[in-house]
């Protein structure tokens, strides 16, 4: 019983990492991101006025 309490508590502990390093990922990358369709948008907007 108690390998199964210690394999619990283990599985816990690693997706409460796993989350906060999901976290700290997306909030490096949402500046990358917002950057990436701010480009996106003003070659769109270049094609559409030479159209």
């Amino acid at each position: 019983m108690p390998n199964i309490l210690e394999d619990l508590l283990w599985c816990a502990a690693l997706a409460t990492w796993l989350t906060l390093l999901c976290g700290f990922v997306v909030a490096a990358l949402q500046p990358f991101a917002k950057n990436l369709r701010h480009q996106l948008e003003v070659r769109l907007k270049s094609k559409e006025k030479r159209s």
